[in-house]
């Protein structure tokens, strides 16, 4: 009877455990930081610059512009990769945001509230300019 009990407690935990491994989508849409980077690179429609140590990656179509941001390695929350995709809709800009982060929560935070700075200074200026 002690084993049969035994096994009982086992499989209330196992639907637990099992439901923990169960992945995470992606923010950005891949798994890895590495991953998005190196599709990147290796996909001819996208344009790519360094700038101050970040590389950024440019991709335009279907009405739509996506901007890629990864940290330099000296940064602080390296490595990330922010990924903002900017649309124009009733003369407004909107810039859509997400972001991959492996470095601790601070540095994470700091950088996200930059990127939301910048973003509002983007669609500040995009308003001024119409």
């Amino acid at each position: 009877m002690h084993r049969f009990s035994l096994f009982l407690l086992a499989l209330l935990y196992l639907p637990v455990s099992a439901a923990q491994q169960v992945a995470q989508p992606s923010p950005i849409g891949y798994a890895t930081i590495e991953e998005a980077y190196n599709a990147l690179k290796s996909d001819s429609a996208v344009g790519m610059q360094e700038y101050d140590g970040w590389t950024i990656f440019n991709q335009k179509g279907e009405g739509k512009y996506i901007l890629w941001s990864f940290t330099p390695d000296d940064h602080p929350a390296h490595p990330s990769a922010i990924r903002r995709e900017i649309v124009k809709k009733d003369d407004e800009i909107l810039i859509k945001m997400d972001a991959m982060c492996n470095s601790n929560r601070l540095d994470c935070d700091l950088l996200i509230d930059q990127f939301k700075q910048i973003n509002e200074r983007i669609s500040q200026n995009w308003t001024k300019g119409t």
